[in-house]
């Protein structure tokens, strides 16, 4: 059963001319943010963010979701994708809790969003845009380490062990709760490599490693990551 949550102090409904999210609880499940694309063009990315409710305000962190068409490691929740066409809304599922057997709400509203579309327009709250954009720098960061890294190693024949333990240093320099989300994206793409590098057939001695096919395919992979990002709009790097 849905029941549409409807707040009075304050309002769980948050509206522009461009987007709008409403929070909607369920009976038997977490409650979920809906983001509703009212912009006459597809909504590319966006982000949310709901404080924790009152009494753990002092200890908790805020509730904040990134998602972000131009990234390929970041996911919306089936059935939906990004690009979001007009007129059309996804969900984005919330944390709970439980308390004496009954799901007890672990963030509030008023809910925080920013969103950018396709022709490169943007709306929503300017602080939280900002970490939004912010976030395909790093990405782009990560995708331009990888793919050194990898082209290095191919061209040196790093040791199959030391490779991996490199991937995996490199997701767990990103895994600390005082970096914020936008600062931690590239960990999923350092994970991705580092388990394709353990699922690789225990090359013959004097073989090379990381294989060259394996390095080609993930440099164009790479590439085209990179490629997305830089084209994506709003430009990282205006003018050029």
């Amino acid at each position: 059963m849905l029941l549409k949550l409807m707040w009075i102090l304050p309002p769980a409904l948050s509206v522009n001319a461009q987007i709008s999210t409403v929070l909607n609880r369920f009976s038997a499940r977490s409650p979920e943010v809906e983001i509703r694309n009212n912009s006459s063009v597809n909504l590319t990315a966006f982000a949310i963010s709901m404080a924790p409710v009152g009494n753990s305000a002092a200890d908790s962190a805020p509730f904040v979701y990134f998602a972000d068409g131009a990234i390929e490691t970041d996911r919306v929740a089936p059935p939906y994708e990004l690009p979001l066409p007009p007129n059309q809304k996804c969900s984005v599922p919330v944390p709970s809790g439980f308390k004496a057997g009954h799901q007890v709400d672990l963030y509030e509203p008023p809910i925080i969003h920013a969103a950018v579309f396709a022709d490169g327009t943007t709306a929503g709250d300017a602080a939280l845009l900002a970490r939004l954009l912010s976030r395909r720098g790093n990405m782009l960061q990560a995708v331009e380490l990888v793919r050194e890294v990898l082209t290095d190693a191919g061209k040196h024949n790093v040791p199959r062990g030391q490779l991996i333990n490199q991937f995996a240093t490199m997701a767990d320099s990103l895994n600390h709760w005082y970096l914020p989300p936008e600062q931690r994206v590239g960990r999923a793409l350092y994970q991705s490599i580092n388990e394709q590098l353990l699922n690789l057939p225990t090359s013959q001695i004097g073989s090379a490693f990381p294989p060259t096919a394996f390095v080609e395919q993930q440099s164009a992979t790479l590439n085209r990551q990179r490629t997305t990002l830089l084209e994506s709009l709003p430009r990282l790097s205006p003018g050029k």
